[in-house]
């Protein structure tokens, strides 16, 4: 398994309610996976978790071979080649199309940043729009390249947590079926927290219930 997570525990608050308690999942390597849950229910604190944005009680977190979290290790994020997309996409309104995806590529230099950019450009096919805000895009064109930029420096795995909230109905099924299609020609392993089953059956391979005890 390329992501393999086991007996996972967690809590904000000690004492309080557990969060997830004793949670295990496998999932494949370029496998979409979709997590179904009301609010509340562990979904993001489980992508928090894997991201190294907050660090189990117990339990491990294993990617791609590497102990991410256990009894005695925690790595921190930015060295865990995790890929974030939230629901308000988080595009910087100062920088240009081809701005924001290069942001995550500093550590290339720079004909190699460009080359990436270009290339994540074409795969969302906005390279005529690469010089334009966020705030001179549509809503799915945002999300397009908050996808791009978060595809950009190869991540291992790639977590979505509510990605299609803030789109009307009508473009709703267009742009699931074009980030599916994104996801399957990069072979991204991806897990999808949604609180709309709609949205998990139009984009992942297999559907898991929300993490909560």
């Amino acid at each position: 398994m390329f992501l393999c997570i086991r007996n996972l525990r967690f809590r904000y608050q000690s004492p309080g309610p557990m969060v997830l308690d004793g949670f295990s999942l496998d999932v494949d390597e370029g496998e979409i996976v979709g997590v179904a849950g009301e609010s509340g229910s562990g979904k993001s604190t489980l992508l928090r978790l894997i991201a190294g944005l907050e660090k189990p009680l117990s339990g491990e977190i294993v990617m791609d071979g590497q102990l991410l979290a256990g009894d005695t290790v925690f790595v921190e994020p930015e060295h865990r080649q995790v890929g974030l997309f939230f629901q308000d996409y988080g595009l910087f309104p100062h920088l240009t199309v081809r701005k924001n995806i290069e942001f995550g590529l500093h550590r290339l230099d720079k004909a190699a940043r460009r080359v990436q950019t270009e290339k994540m450009l074409a795969l969302i096919k906005m390279p005529e729009l690469a010089g334009r805000y966020p705030y001179e895009l549509s809503g799915g064109q945002q999300q397009r390249v908050a996808l791009a930029r978060a595809l950009a420096p190869r991540p291992k795995v790639l977590l979505l947590d509510e990605p299609f909230s803030n789109l009307d109905a009508e473009l709703k099924e267009t742009i699931r079926q074009e980030v599916r299609a994104i996801l399957e020609s990069t072979q991204t392993t991806c897990l999808l927290v949604s609180h709309d089953r709609s949205d998990l059956e139009a984009v992942c391979g297999r559907i898991i219930e929300s993490p909560a005890p």
